[in-house]
């Protein structure tokens, strides 16, 4: 059995920028993906999202920012691992066996990049919920904008990805129509604004009462008003309900099950780290651009900490590759 000098579990954003900073130090790397294909969440739950918040790059899709760090790891050797669930893992004399559901690796060490975990959507919690989602009346998240264009959608929520959404849908569907159980937004105060100039009607502070054959209903907070909207669509952003990777044993998470790392990446078990959003210490501030940052930190730790056979390569990425 291969033991490699480093196996990321998690090939989200994160886990693939480890991967390549990795490779380019000289480690031997490999990543298991539950999903079926590489690109976490942007690239499997919403490919044509865009996505604002990553240095140098101004605006980038789901799936175009998967297909970026794709082209950049292939720049180094590794091994990808996709549809597997990691099942238990466990100390050994040369550092970790990593069993899944498909086979079990080695590894002298183990990266978690996990995100937020196994994701389960948060629903309204209203009759007929289960009905519309198996009809495609009702999504969690969008796949395709095609899919509601020239219709009639309600977004639900109040943070920025339900803002983001129904900015972008602003130009596909015939209306968008904005239910907050809040009159405050959660969302950036540049998208709050951007949302409140376009044509997205916005409904607050509302909570959704009941779905009907027409669409939704609607009741003001604390009062029996209602307010009945025709819609084609539902797109609901309530958040996910999150477990995060319960496989290791006597592994500290705090209370929401994020991973608590020191300054340099490190659990509380020697040999295994993590970055990213499932990764938790003081002042953490959960975005993409952290997380890179974050699996430099990993690996750079991760050549102090480990015994290699072989010689780390040293040098800038500028004349590594040239």
């Amino acid at each position: 059995m291969k033991n490699y000098d480093l196996i990321i579990i998690g090939a989200g954003p994160v886990g693939l920028y480890a991967a390549f900073y990795a490779g380019m130090r000289g480690l031997s790397v490999a990543l298991i993906e539950a999903f079926d294909e590489v690109g976490g969440q942007p690239q499997n739950l919403y490919p044509e999202k865009t996505i604002y918040d990553i240095a140098g790059l101004p605006a980038i899709s789901g799936a175009d920012l998967a297909k970026n760090l794709l082209t950049q790891l292939n720049r180094i050797e590794y091994e990808s691992f996709t549809g597997e669930r990691v099942e238990n893992i466990l100390k050994t004399v040369e550092g970790f066996e990593i069993k899944s559901d498909k086979a079990i690796r080695s590894a002298k060490s183990v990266l978690l990049t996990t995100g937020a975990g196994l994701i389960t959507p948060r629903k309204i919690g209203v009759e007929r919920e289960d009905e519309f989602y198996e009809s495609g009346k009702l999504s969690y998240f969008i796949k395709s904008l095609e899919d509601f264009r020239n219709q009639k959608v309600a977004v639900l929520g109040g943070g920025d990805s339900a803002l983001d959404w129904a900015l972008m849908l602003e130009d596909v569907a015939s209306e968008v129509h904005l239910i907050h159980r809040r009159t405050a937004f959660r969302a950036h105060e540049i998208t709050v604004e951007l949302v409140t100039n376009s044509s997205v009607e916005i409904h607050v502070p509302y909570v959704v009462s009941g779905l009907t054959d027409r669409g939704i209903e609607l009741n003001l907070v604390k009062s029996d008003e209602k307010l009945a909207l025709d819609v084609d669509k539902i797109l609901v952003n309530y958040g996910f309900l999150t477990s995060q990777l319960d496989v290791i044993e006597n592994l500290e998470v705090n209370r929401v099950g994020r991973i608590l790392v020191d300054r340099e990446m490190r659990t509380n078990i020697e040999g295994i780290y993590a970055a990213g959003d499932g990764a938790d210490y003081q002042g953490k501030v959960p975005l993409l651009a952290v997380g890179f940052g974050e699996a430099v930190t990993a690996v750079n730790t991760i050549t102090k900490d480990i015994v290699f056979e072989h010689s780390l390569r040293k040098g800038h990425s500028s004349t590594l590759f040239s």
